[in-house]
């Protein structure tokens, strides 16, 4: 199976992940937008989101794809969560049944994103309570919030 996000992104015009920046379009005005270190973890599964769902890129489908991804679990980052709502508000006074049946779709659905935010080495061990490092933190994995040698 071939990876779908170049030909999605090359489709739709847009512009490397990794940027610095990120354009977004709202009506005329075309706003230049940092490309934060949360946004550009989480885009990858959002444009594949995307593809999965059949949500277009205009405003429409990205506030019916922000509610399908609440109902499905979202990015775990509170950023995310301020960036995201003000679609969530914006398609329920706008188009609330649209955005409440994307919303119930993502009920019965599973986002591709993490259920916690990734954090690093000494995070991990005081998440996990471990007072010190007996073996190498890397033959830990993170499964369903509990560590499994």
């Amino acid at each position: 199976m071939t990876d779908p996000l170049p030909d999605f992104r090359a489709e739709h015009g847009l512009a490397d992940p990794t940027a610095s920046h990120w354009h977004l379009r709202v009506g005329p005005a075309n706003l230049r937008l940092p490309n934060f270190a949360w946004r550009q973890a989480a885009i990858d599964a959002h444009d594949l989101h995307h593809v999965m769902t059949g949500y277009p890129l205009t405003m429409r489908g990205e506030v019916q794809l922000a509610a399908w991804e609440w109902g499905a679990g979202r990015y775990p980052d509170w950023r995310a969560t301020v960036f995201c709502a003000p679609l969530i508000v914006m398609g329920v006074l706008l188009m609330p049944r649209l955005t409440w049946k994307a919303f119930c779709r993502g009920r019965t659905s599973r986002s591709l994103y993490p259920r916690k935010a990734a954090r690093q080495p000494r995070e991990l061990r005081a998440f996990a309570s471990i007072k010190s490092a007996h073996r190498p933190l890397g033959s830990l994995e993170v499964r369903s919030d509990r560590f499994v040698d």
